[in-house]
């Protein structure tokens, strides 16, 4: 019996040792994938795209489970055209990881310019719904801009000023809801939308709406400083043309 129990003893000792190997292999892979993916990203980013194809498929090859690897692949195969892939790619990270928030936002953005505008809403607040998702306002602005190619302008106003209490100081979203109320001839209101959007270096087309809304306004001193700032940084822009053709 003694025997008995320094085999078994032995046999669970050897199993560890096993499992500990395992791990300890299932972790390098792991790793080296992450790598991989990291440097995918980054040639992504610079817009080299046949090598970051190369470091996606490399690191999905050395571990299939790895989600941001097929996540990576998505991006890639969407900036190339090819959307069967790009989709299937992105359904593979998110079957992987259905609570991965990155993956949910890219394959939204890549359905949203598909026009899957529906199936895109889907993505991004399925992203939102993660607490640990740090930028939630990127999602929820990227539904905003989504539902404006519908025309849902109710929702897409929901969805700015949702992403404005995530960040309060993001431009983007505060310049479109000045736009939908410009368009509503809610003039004052987009007047302090437009607050944010003009610190710093504002651009052309927050200028041009800031001086339309200072038009409708009255204030023909504002208007005259924004459209003094426009041609001035922006001579050969379509507002600039717009502006100077009495637009």
């Amino acid at each position: 019996m003694k025997k008995l129990f320094v085999v078994f003893a032995l046999l669970l000792l050897a199993g560890c040792a096993s499992q500990s190997t395992n791990d300890r292999a299932d972790t390098q892979k792991r790793d080296s994938a992450r790598i991989h993916t990291e440097l995918g990203a980054g040639y992504f980013s610079q817009n080299q795209i046949a090598i970051a194809l190369e470091e996606f498929t490399e690191a999905s090859k050395i571990d299939p489970s790895y989600a941001m690897a097929h996540n990576g692949l998505g991006m890639v195969y969407a900036a190339l055209g090819e959307d069967a892939k790009a989709d299937a790619s992105f359904k593979r990270a998110i079957s992987l990881e259905p609570s991965n928030a990155e993956s949910r936002n890219n394959y939204g953005t890549f359905l949203c310019s598909r026009n899957r505008i529906d199936e895109s809403i889907t993505q991004f607040m399925a992203a939102v719904k993660n607490p640990l998702y740090t930028t939630k306002d990127i999602a929820y602005l990227n539904a905003g801009v989504c539902s404006l190619r519908k025309q849902d302008v109710d929702n897409a106003e929901v969805y700015f000023q949702n992403a404005l209490q995530v960040q309060p100081l993001m431009h983007r979203a505060s310049y479109e809801l000045a736009m939908i109320n410009f368009n509503r001839k809610k003039y004052g209101l987009a007047r302090e939308y437009l607050r944010t959007p003009l610190i710093g270096s504002p651009s052309a087309e927050v200028l041009w709406l800031a001086i339309r809304v200072e038009r409708q306004l009255g204030d023909r001193d504002a208007e005259a400083s924004y459209a003094l700032e426009l041609r001035r940084n922006y001579p050969d822009s379509e507002q600039t043309k717009a502006l100077l053709s009495g637009q």
